[in-house]
């Protein structure tokens, strides 16, 4: 059986409870044992653990305890100490021989990660996770610090020339050939992250009070936080009654969206952002919504499964696959991104018949599933 290296260095040295970690998360959850043999590997005192895909799996959930960066860090400090009296260890010199494969499932500019990988190619096959939206596509969310330059351009030198490379959505893929000029005769496939982590709810009575809307996601300029925001306050003072409440962190590129923001809450009334939600804030945020928003562009999406699957329909606009695999089954798709037509999106979707309807279409059971993803990379890992 394909025995088959995972590298963890980048959760471990700076831990993070985004969409990366949900798919590192389920990947080691539900990863196809019967198939081939996984190892998640973490560096430890100038060796190395080798961490089994449950090992794995407790590690990375402590990503959806907290959002507080601190605490985060802490908890995985501590539970790397247990690890290291439980899990095998061995030297780097071990590694290249003990594997077949050679997988890279996040987005890092480690230069020690880097350094393996770039390593590694030659000896076995190698494979990576190609996420997210790129540079050339992006340029806002991409603000690096000085001495990251070179390491996050190795990073995506790799992502074109990694013997696989398994995307999270066909944008990734097509930005990935079209923006990184990876050669497409060089494997490349696409497999869904699920939302299936999340159970079936049944919508429950409708709370009392305004129709409340709710966006989910760091407040990057991509993802349209400010029009959304001035959008409603637009809607607000032309007598829409409704709230607007804002869930992520703030956005690590742009400190200018995040004075923004403050500023509307603090001088607009229905309007709240939440800046450190754990996982269970975040679902009973999406539980209590009327509507889940998601404009702008995301490499995937996956709150939007998350909010399907617990019966709360979702308005989505621009680049956004996880909502475009389920247009009609609980996602409508807004094509005018105006700040006029977002303002009479919010003042449609107050209308109780108008949120029934969309309700309606809800097919919670039909969103991808992590299971059908984890054998999706394991498809794509082997094609190399």
């Amino acid at each position: 059986m394909m025995h088959i290296g995972v590298d963890l260095e980048q959760f471990v040295t700076d831990p993070q409870s985004s969409g990366i970690q949900r798919v590192l998360q389920q990947l080691a959850r539900e990863w196809p044992s019967e198939r081939a043999n996984a190892d998640f590997v973490v560096p430890d005192g100038g060796q190395f653990l080798l961490l089994s895909t449950q090992q794995a799996d407790s590690l990375l959930s402590l990503a959806f305890t907290t959002h507080d960066g601190d605490q985060l860090r802490k908890a995985v400090s501590e539970r790397m100490v247990v690890l290291a009296q439980e899990a095998p260890r061995i030297d780097d010199s071990r590694l290249i021989p003990l594997f077949d494969y050679w997988l890279l499932p996040e987005v890092t500019y480690l230069p020690s990660v880097l350094q393996r990988f770039e390593r590694f190619t030659g000896h076995m096959p190698t494979s990576m996770i190609g996420f997210d939206v790129l540079p050339m596509s992006e340029p806002a969310n991409y603000r690096l610090t000085p001495g990251v330059a070179a390491f996050a351009s190795e990073y995506f030198r790799l992502l074109a020339t990694a013997d696989s490379v398994v995307c999270i959505s066909e944008h990734t893929r097509d930005e990935v050939w079209d923006k990184l000029r990876r050669d497409r005769d060089l494997p490349i496939s696409v497999a869904h992250p699920g939302g299936d982590h999340i159970p079936v709810t049944e919508a429950g009575p409708r709370r009392e009070g305004p129709t409340r809307f709710l966006r989910i996601g760091t407040l990057e300029a991509r993802k349209m936080p400010i029009e959304i925001a001035d959008a409603f306050v637009q809607a607000r003072r032309g007598g829409l009654d409704a709230e607007l409440i804002f869930v992520g962190r703030p956005s690590a590129s742009e400190s200018s969206i995040n004075e923004h923001i403050r500023r509307t809450c603090e001088s607009e009334s229905g309007i709240v952002w939440i800046e450190d939600a754990d996982d269970h804030h975040v679902a009973r945020q999406i539980h209590e919504a009327d509507v889940f928003l998601s404009f702008g562009v995301e490499g995937y999406g996956i709150p939007v499964l998350e909010a399907i699957r617990m019966g709360t329909p979702v308005l989505f606009a621009g680049v956004q696959p996880a909502a475009e695999l389920m247009v009609g089954r609980g996602a409508a798709r807004l094509d005018d991104l105006s700040p006029q037509e977002i303002e009479a999106a919010f003042h449609t979707l107050s209308a109780s018949i108008e949120r029934k309807r969309l309700s309606g279409s809800i097919d919670a059971q039909g969103v991808p599933t992590w299971s059908e993803f984890a054998r999706g990379v394991l498809d794509g890992v082997l094609e190399a």
